[in-house]
């Protein structure tokens, strides 16, 4: 028996039922959940609570920072930490052994970051230094800081002619009374990046300034909450690594900005190298 068809007056009151919202009861609704002011509101003792807890966190780690480093379970003294270091280092080139300190700085309320430069006694990398100058004096000066060559018109001849081997320089400097005299060797000199000039600051009537400030400079500069320095290698003597971390230690604590009414706080302090441990030494007293 077939199914009798619904009439269209069947099927109008059926289409009432589903029909659809207006655009405009899509785009205006009466209350958005996000518009809710229980939604919004903050819950006060939660604030509370986060607010208390981390300044506690902070107050502990204060109190851990200022505390003196021979409390802490990893401190050794420097030849101790360096035993440690080298046995770490082991089987590794002398140049990828840095040995390096990091300082952990906490911040007061308007201090500025600490930076800065240090000059080491020994240095990191082996400089190489050539002085060109007519004065006897100045070249003696050089001579006694170690530079590779110094001298005046005979050490222009000497390069000249190939004598002088320019392969492992890596600084030049001159004073202002031979910097003419030096076109004749600028294409032995200046394709190494050996040419003296004023406009790069290698021309100086101050040669010993213009040596440490350009040969030994290291610039240092706080990030966050840390400041890292390298201090020299596994191959350094214990002498040596403690000589670095007195004149470092010195320009750090120099660093701090004068008129400061609430310092940096300079806290726990490790020497660590590339492959071994960070054991915590006192960087104060040096």
């Amino acid at each position: 028996m077939a199914t009798p068809k619904p009439s269209p007056s069947m099927l109008r009151p059926m289409f009432k039922l589903v029909r659809p919202a207006t655009p405009q009861a899509f785009l205006t609704p009466s209350r958005l959940f996000s518009q809710s002011h229980i939604a919004l509101k903050p819950n006060t003792k939660d604030t509370q609570k986060d607010s208390k807890r981390k300044l506690r966190k902070q107050q502990a780690i204060k109190a851990k920072n200022k505390q003196a480093p021979e409390l802490h379970p990893l401190y050794m003294d420097v030849p101790g930490a360096m035993r440690y270091l080298r046995a770490a280092e082991v089987g590794q080139p002398a140049k990828k052994t840095t040995v390096s300190i990091l300082m952990t700085v906490l911040p007061e309320k308007g201090s500025k970051p600490l930076q800065g430069s240090v000059y080491l006694p020994k240095p990191i990398k082996d400089n190489h230094v050539m002085i060109f100058s007519l004065q006897p004096e100045v070249v003696e000066q050089a001579k006694a800081l170690g530079a590779t060559y110094a001298g005046g018109l005979e050490l222009i001849e000497e390069i000249k002619e190939g004598k002088a081997k320019l392969d492992n320089l890596t600084h030049a400097f001159a004073t202002p009374d031979i910097v003419k005299d030096l076109k004749v060797i600028a294409r032995q000199i200046g394709p190494k990046g050996l040419m003296p000039s004023a406009k790069k600051g290698t021309v100086s009537e101050d040669i010993p300034t213009l040596m440490k400030q350009s040969v030994g400079a290291l610039p240092f500069k706080q990030k966050d909450q840390h400041l890292s320095i390298p201090i020299g290698r596994c191959d350094f003597s214990d002498v040596e690594i403690i000589e670095n971390l007195r004149v470092a230690s010195k320009a750090i604590y120099d660093s701090q900005p004068p008129g400061t009414r609430k310092p940096n706080i300079i806290g726990q302090t490790c020497l660590s190298s590339t492959m071994g441990p960070s054991l915590v030494i006192n960087f104060r007293n040096f």
